[in-house]
C-alpha cells in the first residue's frame, strides 16, 4: 500500500465509534486507487489481525496488509 500512496506512517483522527473499515474508507477517498484492493486486504489493529468492523480507540496502531505469499 505504501507503494501506491507514498505514505509510510501518519496519525489519523476519526470520530468516536469509528472502525477499521471507516479508516480504510478515509484513505480510499484520499487515494482512490486503494478502493480496488479492499477485497484482497486484511486489516490489523495493534499488530493483530482484526475484522473490518473492529472499533478503534485512541492510540491504536492500524495497518492494511496485502496478501502474503511464501515459499
Amino acid at each position: 500500500m505504501r507503494d501506491l500512496t507514498g505514505v509510510i506512517e501518519e496519525a489519523l483522527e476519526l470520530p468516536a465509534g469509528s472502525t477499521l473499515a471507516d479508516a480504510f474508507a478515509h484513505y480510499s477517498v484520499r487515494f482512490p486507487q486503494l478502493g480496488a484492493f479492499r477485497s484482497s486486504l486484511v486489516a490489523s489493529r495493534n499488530e493483530e489481525f482484526a475484522p473490518w468492523d473492529t472499533p478503534l480507540a485512541d492510540d491504536d496502531t492500524i495497518a492494511f496488509l496485502p496478501p502474503v505469499s511464501g515459499g
